[in-house]
């Protein structure tokens, strides 16, 4: 049994602590967390040790690995920390909110010859690996172009969540974008680099929406992300245009795939794992499943990865590479005022 110790132990937190808790090979030993009561209700639920700060939980010799699942702007200070205390990380994204976080992050795993890995569910998401095996064996050609459409639900948080504050999340690109700009340079095998953005605000002030032309290679990419919908009516759309067909993926965790092309399916049909309809191929157990799954893909990969019996999918540098695309989008973005459709109650 692997150790794993949580800290943050918000909403998030408690949803990953419910995916380890399912895995046969781990065993939650600690949770910290600057609201100590809430890290000792949870403590309580899963057998742990609760703690008000992260040094104890270092402490703990039965902690080996580490998820750091706090704000953004603390994982550099907490993820150095970890990994200096030699422990392995496994960092909600994004790595850190700049380049020269990320790259002390990455040396503190070097220097103490512990692992770092981020969070990236898209990787283990059956519809991505589907779409990124599809372009690796050019079976449509040409990927030409990405289209992403992100309509998320950003009603539900209250102004005053850290979310809104750039000092502490690093904006909407860093804090969010950098799940699709990861997954787009999976997909694409190329380094994105950001061409334009503009970012809208809403009548309180607060940035709820931002939109950018990106380059992956020969692959334009085209993302908007807006957060001015509910849970009930979010809506994520990731279309990719090869020279012979279109793909699409449906919700933020994609639950669905749909290919649109003449090629014959016999040709293609290999690369899709799911519930097969037709020229779609989905997940009838839909996305909360998915994305619990995906947790444990990445966790069970760094259990593996720190046992030497397989390679880290996705690696610090990984983290770094989506980070600067992030960062780049951010440094070139255009305030667009009046953006006030949907204001916080």
């Amino acid at each position: 049994m692997v150790g794993i110790g949580l800290v943050g132990a918000g909403a998030f937190g408690e949803f990953c602590l419910d995916a380890f808790a399912a895995m046969d090979d781990v065993q939650i030993v600690a949770i910290a967390d600057v609201n100590i009561a809430r890290a000792q209700m949870l403590a309580d639920r899963f057998g742990a040790r609760a703690y008000p700060e992260l040094a104890p939980l270092l402490a703990n010799e039965a902690v080996s690995i580490v998820a750091l699942n706090t704000p953004p702007a603390l994982h550099a200070e907490q993820g150095v920390a970890v990994l200096n205390g030699g422990k392995h990380l496994f960092c909600e994204k994004p790595l850190a909110t700049n380049d020269t976080d990320g790259k002390r992050l990455i040396a503190a795993a070097v220097a103490n010859h512990v692992l770092l890995t981020v969070d990236y569910v898209m990787r283990y998401n059956p519809f991505w690996a589907a779409a990124a095996s599809l372009r690796a064996s050019s079976v449509f050609g040409t990927l030409r172009h990405i289209d992403l459409a992100n309509h998320a639900n950003g009603l539900s948080l209250p102004a005053s969540h850290w979310f809104w504050n750039k000092q502490l999340s690093g904006g909407i690109w860093v804090e969010h974008g950098v799940h699709f700009f990861d997954a787009i340079g999976w997909v694409t095998g190329q380094v994105g680099q950001a061409l334009s953005a503009h970012e809208y605000t809403r009548a309180d002030g607060k940035t709820d929406c931002v939109e950018g032309l990106f380059r992956y290679g020969d692959t334009a990419v085209h993302c908007y992300h807006a957060f001015d919908q509910s849970g009930e009516t979010e809506q994520t759309t990731v279309r990719l245009t090869f020279e012979h067909a279109y793909l699409t993926l449906r919700e933020w965790v994609p639950t669905s795939l749909e290919v649109q092309t003449r090629i014959d399916p016999k040709h293609w049909r290999e690369h899709l794992h799911g519930t097969i309809k037709e020229n779609t191929v989905y997940a009838p157990e839909g996305k909360s499943v998915l994305y619990r799954e995906s947790i444990q893909a990445g966790m069970r990969n760094l259990i593996a990865a720190s046992q030497r019996t397989a390679a880290l999918n996705v690696s610090g540098a990984d983290g770094l590479a989506s980070l600067q695309v992030a960062a780049e989008a951010l440094s070139s973005e255009t305030p667009l005022g009046g953006h006030d459709v949907h204001a916080t109650p």
